[in-house]
C-alpha cells in the first residue's frame, strides 16, 4: 500500500493540486476560533498548508513518506508549520485531543470505513468538528478520479448508521454531484459525500433538522 501511494507521488507536479479542498474551504468559518486540527490522508498537504497559514496549530498523517517529504517542504515554502506522521489510519494512536478531524478522499476498503468515523471522533475535543468529503459509491460511473472499486467507494446509509451511533450531532450528511479541479488526477463531475460531524459531550447523538 505505501508503495502503490509513493509511486502516484512521486512527480514533480503535485497530484491533486495546490489549492486546498473546496468543502473545506467553504467551512472554515467553523475551525477559526478553535486551535488544533488533525489531516488525515493528508498526501502532499493542500489542506493541511491552508489550514497552518489561517493560524491552526496542524498535524497531517498518511501513508506515503513521499507526499510528506513534498509537504514538509511546501510548508517551509509557505512559512508555516505541519506536524506530520508517517502511518496507517489503523495504526493511528492519538495522543492529544483535536478541535477539528479533516479528511478528503481517504481510499479504505469497506472493513476500515466505519474505523475512520470512529477514530475521529474519539480523537475530537468536545465541540470539535469531523469535516469529510469521500467519493460516493456513484462515483464508479465518473472518469474524474478515484478508485475503481466499489470496495474503497463510501455509502451514503453506511455513513448515516455509523454516525447515528456516535457522540456527534450530524451537520451535514449529503450526496452530492460537484466539478473537480483538483491536480491532474481530480478533473471534472463527481459523485461525493459531504460530511460535517460535531461531537457532543455525552454518547446521546443528535440530528441537526
Amino acid at each position: 500500500m505505501q508503495a502503490f501511494w509513493n509511486a502516484k507521488f512521486q512527480t514533480k507536479e503535485l497530484a491533486y493540486g495546490e489549492a486546498p479542498n473546496n468543502f473545506v474551504k467553504e467551512n472554515i468559518d467553523l475551525l477559526l476560533n478553535f486551535k488544533t486540527v488533525m489531516c488525515l490522508g493528508e498526501g502532499e498537504g493542500r489542506n493541511a498548508i491552508y489550514l497552518a497559514d489561517k493560524g491552526l496549530e496542524v498535524e497531517a498523517l498518511d501513508i506515503s513518506d513521499v507526499a510528506l517529504l513534498k509537504l514538509r517542504k511546501r510548508a517551509k515554502e509557505h512559512y508555516v508549520f505541519v506536524k506530520t506522521r508517517h502511518t496507517l489510519l489503523e495504526y493511528w494512536q492519538p495522543d492529544q485531543l483535536y478541535d477539528a478531524v479533516i479528511c478528503t478522499y481517504l481510499q479504505l476498503p469497506k472493513q476500515n470505513q466505519k474505523m475512520l468515523f470512529e477514530k475521529s471522533l474519539e480523537a475530537l475535543a468536545p465541540n470539535g468538528y469531523f469535516i469529510a468529503e469521500l467519493f460516493s459509491e456513484s462515483q464508479i460511473h465518473f472518469e474524474s478520479g478515484g478508485p475503481k472499486n466499489m470496495a474503497f467507494l463510501y455509502d451514503l446509509n453506511d455513513i448515516l448508521d455509523i454516525a447515528k451511533v456516535l457522540p456527534c450531532k450530524i451537520i451535514k450528511l449529503a450526496q452530492e454531484v460537484i466539478v473537480l479541479n483538483e491536480g491532474e488526477r481530480h478533473v471534472g463531475r463527481a459523485s461525493v459525500v459531504r460530511i460535517i460531524l460535531q461531537k457532543i459531550a455525552n454518547d446521546q447523538s443528535l440530528i441537526v433538522p
